[in-house]
Parts: C-alpha cells; structure tokens; sequence
C-alpha cells in the first residue's frame, strides 16, 4: 500500500512546483521593466536615474563634453556653489520639469551670467523672479507669461549652428515603446522684437520657438523648452542625440556647473509663479523664514524634532507645575566667632598654657597642610617631635630662617616646661605671625 502512495505523493509535488514555476515567470513577464514616468517622481531628470526619463546619459556626455574641463555638481546651493564674478566663459546647466530659485539663488545666477558666463536652462517651466530682470526691456506691453504648449506624440525640431549649419530632426515621446500624446512647450513668438537683443534660434514643428537666447549683461540665458530631449531615451536615438548635440554647441568652451538642486514639478514651479504674478493660489508664499530649512533634510528633521518636544514640554507643564521653591538664606561660617569667644575665654582665665597648646597646634596644622610636614605632639610632654632634618626641611621649603624656625619650637618648649605668662604667650603668637609673613 505504502509503494502505490510515494509515486502518487512525488507526481503531487511536482506538479505544484511546476504551477509555482509557471506563475513566478508569468508574474515577472507582467511586471515593468522600466520607470517610464518622465513627470514627477523625484528621479524624472535625475542625473543618476537610469530610468528611460532620467538624465544620466546627458549628464555623463557633458563631463567629457569640453577637453581639460570639468563637470560640478551643485551640492548645496547655487548662492553657495556656484562663483558669482568669474570671466572664465563657464556654463550653468539646468534639465528638469520646473525651476525654483529662492532670492539668494536668483541673485547669485543673475551675477554669474552678468559677469560674461552663460546659463543653458532646458524646462517647461521659468521662473518669474528671474525672468524680470532677464526680460526686463519688453517688446511693447507684452508682460512674461508660462511657456505654450500644444498635445502630440512627435514634434519636428529644426536648429541652426553657430558655424551656419542646420540640424533637422523629429522628437518621439513613448510609454513602455509606445507612442503617447506629449505637451510640447514653446515661446510665444511676441517676446522677440527687433528692438531688443533678445532672438529665437530653435523651433518646433517650423514655426514655434523652443530655443532662444536672452542677452544679459556681457553672457546670455539660453532658454529650452522640452527637456525630455535630454532623457536616457531620448539620447538612445540618433537622430534625438545629434540634436542635442547641436543644443550644447551653443555652449562656450568652459568648466559646466551642473544644477540637480533647483528641479521641482511643474506644477510647483507654475505655482510659485502664479504667486508672484498676484495670481489666485491657495499655498503659503515659498519665500516664509523656513523655506531653506525645510529644504534641508536633516535641518526639516531638527525643526519637526523641536516642535515635537516642545509640545510635549508643555503638555506635561500644563498637567503638573512644581511649587515654587523659597529661597534659603546663605549658610555663616561661625567658626571664626568659635575661636574668637574661646580664646576670649581662656584669656579672661588667664590660661595661658592652654592658649600656647592651641596655637602650637594651629601652627603644627598649617605647616602639616602647605608643606606636607607632620610633626606629632606628645600626648605626655605636649611636646611636637621634631629633629634637625624637621627644621632644616621646613626652613627649606618656607625660605624662613632655619634660626627662626627653631626659635618657635623652643619659645614653645619654654612655655611646655615652666609657667607661662601673658608675655610668653604674645611672643610665641609674634613668633609664628612673623613666621606666616616670611614664609612663601
């Protein structure tokens, strides 16, 4: 019986390995591959995304980009990061969805390309704050306003050289490889006038302006409008690659600074502009006292942990208060006044004898202390037992006169042997004060 249940029980198991088998490959086939988002999440644009809409490709094409220069990355700030006054022709990259500058950061980039430097800025979206100053000489009443868009899955890209050349290409948008409707953004054509220096150079489908370059002091902004050009599929195309090839040319030869910092959505970036337009907005001003603080991770944390314990602080204030503590008078030293009334005592008593023991033994306690010298008194003589190394040690370390120092001991001795008198007793405490002055 036992024979015919083991071929059943191994056909059972191998046919649920096989069932497991079989959903495993079908669950790994259904699965995404790839992170076709190119709108927020964080990673879109990001340099070291290898995702089909991150810019990981366009950011290593750049740091070989010019011989013997380098690629920077922007780490903390623009007002911290990148140099203000350099003449050096150096080059501020920015690819991502929307921007966001702060006052510090706006000024800073508005003194690095015044001072000769070019900053190349591929988003669907500009800062206002920035664009005052850039586009402050306007062509008649036509105030800056957000880049146009219009909805394809395709948009025909035309661009000129510096060397007289032209790139003709078409731009693909896709979704898992399939084609998908795109906005495509681009400049409204009434920003460009001949009075100013301001002046298109790329553009989409023959007629809408998707790259241009605005003059500002001795360097230039020069303005795209479709960063998804600058993506990882983008790049992987050759006919997409050569374009944005023909897009960085524009650049001067010079180190390039390279902004993942200021990359935020669209939809922020339309916001904070709509803010600053007067616009309806429904958010608090971007620009409050905690705005670099709660842009820093570890700066946000601190602020949450502080706010945290001080409501518990107060909460547990409010529930048990400790009564207020009195104030203690300061404790007296009443030894002093010990000493004075007992030696008042034994003088009234004319105990002379006994004021000579205490002052020998207030003697022999200072020395004991300052000098480490220990003469212990006789419980039988009350005499201190002392030899010629005692003295000449003390007289050593005291820089009295060994003479002096003998003379002490003896007049104390003296005072020991036969009867003391007051005048015994004023030379003895003569002797040691006149000891203490000398004595370093």
């Amino acid at each position: 019986m036992s024979s015919t249940r083991t071929p059943l029980l191994l056909i059972l198991t191998a046919c649920l390995a096989l069932a497991g088998l079989f959903y495993y490959l079908y669950a790994s086939s259904s699965k995404e591959r790839f992170d076709w988002r190119d709108s927020w999440p964080k990673k879109a644009y990001k340099e070291t995304d290898p995702e089909p809409y991150g810019t990981q490709i366009a950011h290593r094409l750049l740091s070989d980009y010019f011989p013997k220069k380098k690629l920077t990355d922007i780490t903390r700030k623009i007002s911290a990061d990148l140099p203000r006054d350099s003449t050096q022709h150096l080059n501020y990259i920015f690819v991502g969805e929307g921007m966001f500058l702060d006052s510090l950061d706006t000024e800073q980039l508005l003194g690095f390309v015044q001072a000769g430097n070019t900053a190349f800025i591929s988003s669907k979206s500009v800062p206002f704050d920035l664009m005052f100053h850039v586009y402050y000489e306007q062509c008649g009443e036509d105030d800056w306003d957000e880049y146009k868009t219009f909805s394809d899955t395709l948009a025909k890209l035309s661009l000129p050289q510096p060397d007289g050349k032209s790139i003709q290409t078409t731009a693909h948008y896709a979704r898992q490889n399939l084609p998908a409707g795109y906005q495509w953004h681009h400049i409204p054509v009434r920003y460009f006038c001949a009075a100013l220096s301001h002046r298109p150079i790329g553009h989409l489908n023959d007629s809408l302006i998707n790259f241009a370059m605005f003059t500002y002091g001795k360097g230039r902004f020069l303005l795209h409008t479709n960063p998804v050009v600058f993506s990882n599929y983008s790049l992987l195309r050759p006919e997409t690659h050569a374009y944005v090839e023909g897009l960085l040319a524009w650049l001067p030869e010079g180190d390039l600074y390279w902004d993942g910092l200021s990359r935020v959505p669209e939809m922020v970036a339309r916001r904070a502009n709509a803010n600053r337009r007067g616009g309806p907005s429904r958010t608090l001003d971007e620009e409050h006292p905690l705005t670099y603080i709660l842009q820093q991770p570890a700066l946000a944390w601190g602020w949450y942990i502080l706010m945290g314990l001080t409501g518990l602080w107060f909460l547990f204030r409010a529930k048990r208060r400790q009564r207020v503590i009195p104030i203690l008078k300061k404790n007296e030293n009443s030894s002093y006044e010990f000493i004075s009334t007992i030696a008042n005592l034994h003088f009234r008593e004319k105990n002379y004898d006994g004021l000579c023991q205490q002052s020998m033994k207030l003697f022999l306690a200072q020395i004991r202390e300052r000098y480490n010298l220990v003469a212990v008194v006789n419980p039988v003589t009350n005499l201190p037992r002392t030899d010629d190394e005692y003295f000449r040690r003390l007289a050593a370390v005291s820089e009295v006169p060994e003479v002096a120092v003998r003379d002490i001991f003896n007049q104390y001795a003296a005072s020991v042997q036969y009867e003391t008198n007051e005048e015994m007793m004023v030379n003895l405490h003569l002797a040691m004060e006149g000891f203490f002055k000398k004595a370093k």
